[in-house]
């Protein structure tokens, strides 16, 4: 800071300087009366160069102060105004602006085309991923399914089974308390349920707490008597096997089912696919396990099917015959409890295409309103 007051200062003197010097050069001189000897016309021909050599340095000191405190000119701008329309030089200059205009929008243009490709690239391994994984748990499933064994029955030939046992003890609470006013159809079917998957234990009875303990002891005593005339008769294996509990039969079952589903739901496949593989899969189950589905989902068991908002969105139970159940044909409806539900036997809609692609539509956003 100090050095350019200095400098300032010193342009000023010398402006001081030279003006001064301007006007005694510029005054008018007398002309002398007399001839001026040798010796005083060397002098002012010696002051005159000093003059003129102030002025030079003067003017240089100002084209300097110009060129310092004046923006620097682009060499590009001073090269187009020097270069003749026409001329290669011009032309270059030209191509050279309007390529880095285009390569802009080109470079632009390109980062998006290679972030589009990430994108569906990535898409595509998902799907890939999720595919993998659901067929590896329909795999898990049919091992499952497989490994079910009672007495000689093994597979699906083991749920038949497990319902005949359901169907049993139904009838047992009607038979032990009839009519409907202490339990409902809803109540037995929970009640049976329970003791069909856990057999008669303690725990049973801690699990159906919300009823009366003392009908309760009579469903027990009759499912026990029943286990014991099992255990003496000399028919087949199977039937010495029953009436003990199946949760270790079925509670992987309905785990790794529950939870294919679940994948499915909380994947990134669009709202199509994920209903395209929920109908793979229950293409996988049997009448039998549709309908042992379907009585999980009325206990109070398989109560998360129902408000996770699987059951409407992906119709597992879609192919359980109208009439495959037979414990209480009065009071149990498969319409009227699943009215959701668009079961393969139940009419369809003589209704116009638009109106039923527009029911569909409703039906879809209300299933996944309730998985939200």
């Amino acid at each position: 800071m100090r050095l350019r007051f200095l400098f300032v200062g010193l342009v000023l003197f010398l402006v001081l300087v030279t003006g001064f010097a301007q006007e005694a050069a510029t005054a008018p001189v007398k002309p002398p009366s007399q001839p001026l000897p040798l010796e005083n016309q060397a002098s002012q021909e010696e002051s005159k160069a000093r003059i003129q050599l102030m002025k030079a340095l003067d003017a240089e000191l100002q084209a300097r102060a110009a060129e310092r405190n004046s923006p620097p000119a682009d060499p590009r701008v001073t090269a187009a105004n020097a270069a003749p329309p026409g001329s290669m030089q011009y032309k270059g200059l030209q191509g050279d602006y309007w390529g880095g205009f285009f390569g802009t929008f080109i470079t632009f243009f390109t980062s998006l085309l290679v972030l589009g490709t990430w994108w569906t690239t990535n898409k595509n391994d998902n799907k890939t991923k999720t595919y993998q994984v659901f067929t590896e748990m329909l795999r898990t499933h049919e091992d499952i399914v497989s490994s079910m064994r009672i007495g000689d029955a093994v597979g699906r030939e083991a749920i038949a089974l497990i319902l005949s046992e359901f169907s049993f003890i139904y009838k047992a609470t009607q038979s032990h308390v009839p009519g409907y006013g202490v339990w409902s159809m809803h109540d037995r079917l929970d009640i049976a349920y329970t003791y069909m998957y856990y057999g008669p234990q303690l725990q049973t009875q801690r699990i159906l707490s919300s009823y009366d303990p003392v009908l309760l002891k009579l469903i027990g005593d009759a499912v026990t008597a029943k286990q014991q005339r099992n255990a003496r008769s000399i028919g087949s294996r199977h039937r010495q096997r029953l009436f003990k509990g199946h949760q270790n039969r079925i509670s992987h079952y309905f785990r790794n089912l529950f939870s294919a589903y679940k994948f499915i739901d909380s994947s990134d496949l669009s709202e199509s696919e994920k209903q395209d593989l929920g109908k793979v899969l229950r293409a996988k189950l049997s009448n039998y396990e549709q309908a042992l589905l379907l009585l999980n989902v009325m206990s109070n068991l398989g109560k998360p099917w129902k408000t996770a908002g699987l059951l409407d969105f992906y119709e597992p139970i879609k192919n359980v015959p109208r009439n495959f159940f037979s414990f209480d044909e009065q009071n149990f409806d498969l319409k009227i409890e699943f009215p959701d539900i668009d079961f393969e036997w139940a009419p369809k809609p003589t209704l116009g295409k638009k109106v039923r692609w527009f029911e569909k539509i409703f039906s879809s956003h209300k299933a996944c309103f309730n998985r939200a």
